[in-house]
């Protein structure tokens, strides 16, 4: 592997790097496919509802302001409208039109993104949920002139803290999305890596009672959009990454997921009525060290296929499936890996430099955005500790002291409660360990703070 990597503009090589690419993208994409099938985010290719004009579909541009013909009479640039200037314009088509006028809701539109740039975040929700009526009465129930108008009407619900009601209208949304764009579509792709972001946010923030379906949708729908690359631009497309940064971010969550049931929580009926989701879920928690293998795997080859010889990322991703070892207790084959990627990075121009940036000093885990496992403190601070802990050759915090105690505020009985789970927390991290000439090494006296 590591020849084929170095070697990959030499054009005897070629050929075999190519059908190895295509070998771990389908691979991947295998995976996706023995777990859900023919997936639910897969929409109809008929819409329902009024029939569509396509010119309009590809007219409706995302999060878009419509502009209004006032012009200065001594310059023919375009004056951004007001409040005032909107407000006029849709009072002028209602009275002649009625309340569902054709071009209403896009005036709509331009009204409530003048209130979001005032902050006016509740008189903005208010106008877009018209802008939709609207749109739905003149359009058909999934006419795609509402989405930039439930676009920003989420935008305005996150700014209020409404997540509950911003997470139903992006259930709604990625429903018109579908309707009006269609399966492969470059659009419907866009909508669905916007749909996975926003359900590994809804995720963090606790949202509904099941928490495993996001992590189920997440995976569908980067499933997904790494078929629809696949189709369209090749099985080493470097818009395969994406989509498998994605995968892999879902999978250190499924690593990390503990059901509700054993938090404490009550779930009700939402979990005893997705028996067919649990069921398919526990499929891809069972086989997550092989799926983030197959992932990682695919990345290097993504890399390695597109990156000019001197890049750093074919070594990058094989440090990254060292991390993955590590992080399921595969120490030997952490170690090889490292190991493999020191000797890569040695053979590139800026080797000593690479070398630091990558194994200059441990690296907690997972090294990876959209995937953090950081303890997060209450909401109330009861204090602060100052710790100190070694980081072994293995990556695991061993000898782990308390250097200082700062006491801000007694709240309750659980405030003891919240210094032992960050302590057990603290023990539990796990790090990528530093790498001196091509061996990982002890590092002493980490010291940090963190509040409690």
């Amino acid at each position: 592997m590591q020849s084929c990597i170095k070697a990959h503009h030499q054009q005897d090589t070629a050929g075999r790097r190519r059908k190895a690419g295509a070998s771990l993208c389908a691979l991947v994409l295998g995976l996706s496919l023995q777990v859900f099938g023919q997936t639910a985010s897969e929409p109809a290719t008929e819409p329902m509802g009024m029939p569509m004009d396509r010119d309009a579909i590809d007219a409706a541009g995302d999060l878009g302001s419509p502009s209004l013909d006032f012009q200065d009479s001594e310059d023919d640039a375009l004056i951004a409208p007001d409040a005032s200037s909107y407000q006029f314009y849709i009072t002028d088509l209602e009275s002649r039109y009625g309340p569902y006028a054709p071009g209403l809701s896009e005036q709509l539109l331009g009204l409530g993104a003048v209130y979001q740039r005032q902050g006016l975040h509740r008189e903005a929700v208010e106008v877009f949920k018209r802008g939709v009526h609207i749109a739905r009465i003149n359009e058909g129930l999934n006419g795609p002139a509402q989405i930039p108008l439930l676009q920003r009407e989420i935008q305005s619900l996150m700014a209020l803290g409404d997540f509950e009601a911003a997470d139903e209208r992006q259930f709604y949304l990625y429903r018109v999305q579908a309707e009006a764009y269609g399966t492969d579509s470059a659009k419907m792709t866009a909508a669905m890596l916007e749909r996975a972001d926003w359900e590994r946010e809804a995720y963090y923030l606790s949202l509904g009672d099941a928490s495993f379906l996001r992590l189920l949708t997440m995976w569908e729908l980067y499933g997904n959009v790494l078929r629809n690359v696949a189709r369209s631009e090749g099985n080493l497309s470097a818009g395969l990454l994406r989509p498998l940064e994605g995968l892999l971010q879902t999978q250190y969550m499924i690593s990390t997921y503990m059901p509700e049931a054993q938090m404490g929580l009550h779930t009700g009926a939402a979990v005893d009525d997705n028996f067919a989701e649990e069921n398919r879920f526990s499929i891809i928690k069972t086989s997550n060290y092989k799926q983030g293998q197959a992932v990682l795997t695919a990345m290097r080859e993504v890399y390695g296929y597109n990156e000019a010889e001197q890049s750093p990322r074919p070594a990058e991703a094989l440090i990254r499936l060292g991390d993955w070892h590590l992080w399921h207790q595969k120490r030997d084959a952490a170690e090889d890996a490292y190991k493999r990627a020191w000797r890569e990075l040695g053979a590139l121009d800026d080797a000593d430099t690479l070398r630091q940036r990558y194994f200059g000093r441990p690296t907690l885990l997972p090294d990876l955005p959209g995937a953090r496992t950081a303890f997060e403190p209450p909401e109330v601070i009861r204090g602060y500790l100052t710790v100190s802990y070694n980081i072994s050759p293995r990556g695991r915090v061993r000898d782990l002291n308390v250097v200082e105690e700062e006491v801000v505020q007694t709240v309750d009985d659980q405030d003891d409660g919240y210094r032992i789970q960050l302590l057990r927390s603290l023990k539990r991290k796990l790090y990528r360990p530093q790498v001196d000439n091509g061996e990982p090494v002890l590092v002493e006296n980490v010291t940090e703070r963190y509040a409690y």
